[in-house]
């Protein structure tokens, strides 16, 4: 599919950072406070609680200080008004086209672009924005048509997908959402938005997202997306 898709996605996800507030760009929603029970401690956020926490993040010490240890937290999320954490889909099946792929939770790469799985066998779930089964604003899943180790991804055959087909999300819960596809459109990456497929608000929906139309070898890529939108219709 090529770094065009890649940079696409990730003018899109920008946006939705912006939309949501969001003052740490595209890497996902602005970090909550996080609070530490001992008094005169200072607040970390809840990004700074995961792995790979850059030097500042709770635990480390700043300025030459050192680490604080283990530290006794409560989440903040819901009495500041967020939203739980989204489970995550691991399994996307298409059934008329006959897909049936695992999905990883991405986010965004160095460079500024979406993550997209280097392995067109696989798609990747854009994971700051919501999940599959969610009951307002839409899931974005994309892959590549084909790569170096798969070159043809199941995704290659969504040019053949039409209205009226269910897709299928298998969650890391075990729960699936059905959804039935009401539209879908191949568009020049000359001209696409994509920011209006990030959203959080609105119906729920799933949206596919890989290359199509015309290869063009100068570029190593093909000229248009394939955009499939479906609407959740049971979980």
């Amino acid at each position: 599919m090529g770094a065009g898709l890649a940079r696409l996605l990730a003018t899109a996800a920008a946006g939705v950072a912006l939309t949501a507030g969001c003052a740490a760009g595209p890497a996902g929603p602005a970090p909550t406070a996080v609070r530490d029970s001992r008094p005169g401690a200072t607040p970390a956020t809840a990004r700074d609680q995961g792995p790979g926490a850059a030097p500042g993040a709770a635990g480390v010490g700043t300025a030459g200080t050192p680490a604080l240890g283990p530290v006794a937290v409560r989440d903040a999320g819901l009495e500041a008004g967020v939203p739980p954490p989204a489970i995550p889909p691991v399994r996307l099946l298409y059934a008329r086209l006959g897909i049936d792929m695992p999905v990883d939770a991405v986010g965004v790469a160095a460079g500024g672009a979406m993550e997209i799985p280097p392995d067109a066998a696989r798609a990747g779930w854009y994971r700051y924005g919501p999940s599959v089964g969610q009951r307002a604003g839409t899931a974005v899943v994309a892959s590549h048509a084909g790569s170096v180790l798969t070159p043809r991804g199941p995704f290659y055959d969504l040019r053949g997908a039409a209205v009226g087909d269910r897709v299928r999300a298998v969650r890391e819960d075990g729960g699936t959402a059905a959804y039935e596809v009401v539209d879908v459109q191949r568009l020049s990456k000359a001209t696409i938005d994509l920011s209006v497929y990030f959203r959080r608000d609105g119906d729920p929906r799933l949206v596919l997202v890989t290359c199509g139309g015309r290869w063009i070898e100068a570029r190593r890529s093909y000229e248009d997306n394939i955009v499939v939108t479906a609407i959740l219709v049971g979980t």
